[in-house]
């Protein structure tokens, strides 16, 4: 579980610095977009996110919102219009594409995108490594995991991070 979330959290928001991968945050070439205020995204404004995509020639209709649990709550809450009931997310959705909740994603932030266009390689296993000789006079096993990984965006126009401005 440990990897997977470390690979995941690579894959999204790693700064490429060292060994770090660069993930999708870090591409140069993403579309960006601000929204207007109050620390929530419009209809509108999900609207022009999937707009962006739409301009580079990305088929949007695939495309996933991830944004953290937080921000979540309030664009949920967020009404259409005034008068008819509807929230922006709806039943999991934002305009028909599914919103993930993860604590992985940043606050202030919601990426929108074909995350098929994220490539995620990895070489061989995951190594588990067994010390009983570091720790022998506690009476203690070491057990360490490895996996090697590397990110790599394919086409950064099919990702747009969009900034939940306050």
């Amino acid at each position: 579980r440990q990897i997977a979330k470390a690979i995941d959290d690579a894959a999204l928001t790693g700064d490429g610095s060292g060994a770090n991968p660069t993930g999708i945050a870090s591409t140069s070439g993403i579309n960006t977009l601000a929204t207007a205020g109050s620390s929530t995204m419009t209809y509108g404004e999900a609207l022009a996110a999937l707009a962006k995509l739409e301009e580079d020639n990305i088929d949007s209709s695939g495309s996933v919102f991830i944004t953290n649990p937080a921000n979540y709550a309030v664009i949920a809450a967020t009404a259409v219009d005034s008068g008819s009931g509807r929230f922006v997310i709806d039943n999991g959705t934002i305009l028909g594409r599914k919103v993930i909740q993860s604590t992985l994603c940043p606050a202030g932030k919601v990426y929108l995108g074909k995350y098929r266009e994220c490539i995620v390689a990895q070489f061989g296993g995951v190594d588990l490594v067994i010390d009983n000789y570091s720790e022998a006079r506690s009476a203690k096993v070491l057990i360490t995991q490895h996996q090697m990984c590397d990110v790599g965006v394919r086409h950064a126009q099919a990702f747009c991070e969009i900034t939940l401005t306050a």
